[in-house]
Parts: C-alpha cells; sequence; structure tokens
C-alpha cells in the first residue's frame, strides 16, 4: 500500500494521488497498520515512516468523528469502482498488484483492454510479452 502524506505527516491519499506536493511512502505490508481500515479512515492519521514501516501514527482529526467517518468511507467504497495503476519497464513481462478487492476486473496495458490476467487470492498478475518501451498498467475492480 502506498501512502502520500503532507509536509506534517498528515495522510492526504492511499494508493495513488493527483497532487505531486506529497509525500510517497510505500509501506511493507507485514506492519501495515491500515490494512482493510477505509481510504476515510486512514487519511484521518498522522504518521511517520522509516523504511516502509510507520513508526508513529495518531488521529490528527477528532477522534470522537473517526468512526462515522470509516463508516461513511466504506459506504462510497463499496458502490465506487476501484482502480491501480502501475508502470511497466522495457522487458518486464507481468505487472503483480496486491491487496485487490473482490468484484470484476479490467486490466488495461497502454490504454488497451487487455485480458491477459489471474487472480491469486487479494493478488492480480497482469501478464504481457516482453515490453519494447515503458506502458500504465490498469486494473479497475467494479
Amino acid at each position: 500500500m502506498k501512502i502520500y502524506t503532507n509536509e506534517n505527516g498528515e495522510i492526504k491519499d492511499v494508493n495513488s494521488t493527483s497532487d505531486p506536493s506529497l509525500i510517497e511512502y510505500d509501506l511493507i505490508d507485514a506492519t501495515n497498520p491500515f490494512l482493510d481500515w477505509s481510504v476515510a479512515k486512514i487519511c484521518c492519521y498522522k504518521v511517520t515512516v522509516f523504511n516502509g514501516i510507520v513508526t508513529m501514527m495518531t488521529p490528527y482529526v477528532d477522534s470522537q468523528l473517526i468512526d462515522h467517518i470509516d463508516q461513511l468511507g466504506r459506504q462510497v467504497e463499496a458502490v465506487t469502482p476501484w482502480s491501480e495503476t502501475k508502470t511497466a519497464y522495457i522487458d518486464d513481462t507481468e505487472c503483480v498488484f496486491k491487496n485487490i478487492p473482490q468484484g470484476n476486473v479490467n486490466a488495461f496495458v497502454g490504454g488497451v483492454n487487455y485480458a491477459n490476467f489471474e487472480r491469486l487470492d487479494d493478488r492480480i498478475i497482469v501478464k504481457f510479452e516482453p515490453l519494447t518501451e515503458a506502458k500504465e498498467v490498469t486494473i479497475n475492480v467494479i
């Protein structure tokens, strides 16, 4: 899981962002305290991260509101398609996505709908011929 924080360590986005001013952290799954949390709840926290491990976390919103924010976030996530994009580089033959929610999957390589993928538990592996140029690989779950 990737999280994106501002300069104060407040989480502002999860998995992807369109804000170039945010700082990206790639969290190690085995120590990730946010697994199975809604994005809305995750974005209530301020963190310190060292080598992919969250070493400090504390709410930066009123903690009495977090359960309500989480409930609303889960309701929104239940009806919102899920998407993630990664970059595949020259000579890559697959792209692995982790912690993928259940649902119908569409995969795209370089913007073209691509059917060669497999699901293994909570992972999706998109397989393709060796690339001659870097391409974006996107999966959507609906």
